[in-house]
């Protein structure tokens, strides 16, 4: 904890000492291990509780191991996938902020856009609403999964209109984007189809579950990449929040164009590498 210097006001009245100032880091690493142990950990855990959902008759019981499956529209690890994509969502309009402060083009927007595609999917991985969508053709084969054919031209023209965007980013970060995007998109569409595949077959057997297992673990973990590479942007473009009063930041305004000129000759030294 630092103590920040007194600060005098307006009309040369010392404001009162303010408290220690308490800095919180967020770090990638929490994520990297939530990615190496946390998901494997929960897909273990999803398994063995529906082999005791299906082997357990108590209600008590089924309702515990509900909250631990992973395909389950109430379990804990859909609201940790939910948050995941409101986390990433916030991180995307933190960088649409930082750029249009420093460099007002309309490629800025596009950060924007990318928080909103992502409070739309946080929303609907809480309310389920793409398990809604019939499918156009082969309604028997797919049944609730015939949202994968309205969400593959989608996808489509969204990456096809993102191509800009991307092209205008340092080649490092337009690499780590597209991975993240692919990783969770094999899960959500490629994954899912087969167990949609498999359903049909076989029906919802422990191998189908598995897979539903295997949609959702992949899916978590192209989020969580998402929000690593996101976290590891704002630390080269030296993003930080601070809270403050509508009085103390009237006095940081002052030295504002003086700490702008110095970030951007960070970013750009940070873009060059």
């Amino acid at each position: 904890m630092t103590k920040p210097p007194p600060q005098e006001s307006g009309d040369g009245r010392q404001l009162p000492a303010a408290p220690d100032e308490i800095r919180l880091t967020l770090s990638s690493q929490y994520l990297w291990k939530f990615i190496l142990y946390g998901i494997p950990a929960m897909a273990v855990l999803s398994v063995l509780m529906t082999l005791v959902k299906t082997r357990s008759d108590n209600f008590v019981i089924v309702e515990i191991a509900d909250r631990f499956i992973l395909n389950n529209e109430a379990s804990i690890p859909t609201v940790l996938s939910f948050l995941l994509m409101l986390t990433a969502a916030q991180l995307a309009f933190l960088a649409f902020v930082s750029v249009q402060k420093h460099h007002k083009t309309a490629l800025n927007l596009y950060w924007l856009a990318a928080g909103l595609i992502l409070i739309a999917l946080a929303y609907d991985e809480a309310a389920q609403v793409h398990e809604t969508i019939k499918a156009v053709v082969m309604r028997e084969v797919f049944q609730n999964h015939g949202w994968i054919f309205v969400a593959m031209p989608v996808v489509l023209t969204v990456a096809v209109f993102f191509v800009p965007f991307l092209r205008s980013l340092p080649p490092r970060l337009a690499k780590q984007l597209i991975i993240a995007i692919a990783i969770f998109l094999s899960g959500a569409i490629v994954i899912e189809g087969i167990g949609g595949l498999y359903n049909f077959q076989m029906g919802k057997d422990l191998i189908y579950r598995s897979i539903t297992v295997l949609e959702e673990s992949v899916e978590l973990v192209g989020i969580s990449y998402l929000n690593i590479v996101l976290l590891e942007h704002a630390a080269r473009q030296r993003i930080s929040l601070r809270f403050c009063g509508a009085e103390a930041a009237t006095l940081d305004d002052r030295s504002a164009p003086e700490q702008d000129q110095q970030a951007d000759r960070e970013i750009r030294r940070q873009d060059r590498r």
